[in-house]
């Protein structure tokens, strides 16, 4: 299936793909550039409070790493995807974007609260 070629032309599509790249460039930058192996071989991975108090749970380095590849992934996934719908359904692949924006927001807020807490 190839890419409509109303796909590239139209405006916002080309506005959300570009926050989308920001947004990925952003992420793994946060995560390869302020991520340490070295201050700790154990990694703090998720944060589960529990009935008699918090729980940390640790992981390994390449959960974190994880996180980078996730992000990039994701973007790239939204962008063939919409893509496609977008010859059928300009809305839906305009709320596909939209949503990996907001995806990728979270994402990034969850690897640099992570990265932080070493």
């Amino acid at each position: 299936m190839e890419i409509p070629k109303k796909f590239l032309h139209d405006r916002l599509v080309l506005l959300l793909i570009t926050v989308m790249a920001i947004l990925v460039v952003i992420g793994v930058s946060i995560v390869l550039l302020r991520f340490d192996v070295s201050r700790n071989p154990t990694t703090i991975v998720s944060y589960r409070p529990n009935v008699s108090g918090t729980q940390y749970i640790s992981g390994k380095p390449i959960d974190i790493y994880s996180l980078a590849v996730f992000m990039v992934f994701t973007a790239g996934a939204a962008i063939v995807i919409s893509s496609h719908i977008y010859a059928a359904k300009r809305q839906a692949a305009l709320f596909l974007l939209s949503s990996t924006i907001f995806l990728l927001v979270l994402s990034t807020i969850v690897a640099n609260s992570l990265i932080s807490i070493q």
